[in-house]
């Protein structure tokens, strides 16, 4: 069974390590059929957040940043922010994209607006996904 196999059956993804070290492992060894070995797993085992859902975690987190901006500048959040944008690249583009962050100026400081996902060898942007206004 191949990992799109997988998660089509499941009905969630995984990360690709979890599949080639844990899953197939474990698939091989039995003699269930697909579905019902898929029905054994745990899925908050396994099972990773949707796009979705991270998009949304963005936009929590560049509000919080905006908020906050005129008071202290939020490294942590900044960070998480980060963290989030560079998984959700990694997942829809699978290496070939990288993000870039753009602010905005809100009197003395700096909040973000927007995530741009793009080619650095072409140049060519696949995405941008306002988290801000």
């Amino acid at each position: 069974m191949l990992i799109e196999e997988f998660e089509k059956i499941a009905g969630y993804e995984v990360s690709p390590d979890d599949y080639k070290n844990i899953i197939e492992p474990m698939y091989m060894t039995t003699n269930l059929s697909k579905a019902d070995f898929i029905a054994c797993l745990d899925k908050k085992r396994f099972a990773l957040k949707p796009l979705k859902s991270l998009v949304k975690d963005m936009k929590k987190c560049a509000a919080s940043l905006k908020e906050t901006c005129t008071h202290y500048r939020d490294f942590e959040m900044i960070e998480k922010l980060e963290k989030i944008a560079a998984e959700y690249t990694k997942r829809k583009y699978i290496g070939i994209a990288v993000y870039s962050i753009r602010d905005k100026m809100l009197w003395s400081c700096y909040y973000p607006v927007e995530i741009e996902i793009y080619n650095p060898n072409t140049f060519k942007t696949y995405e941008t996904i306002t988290i801000n206004k």
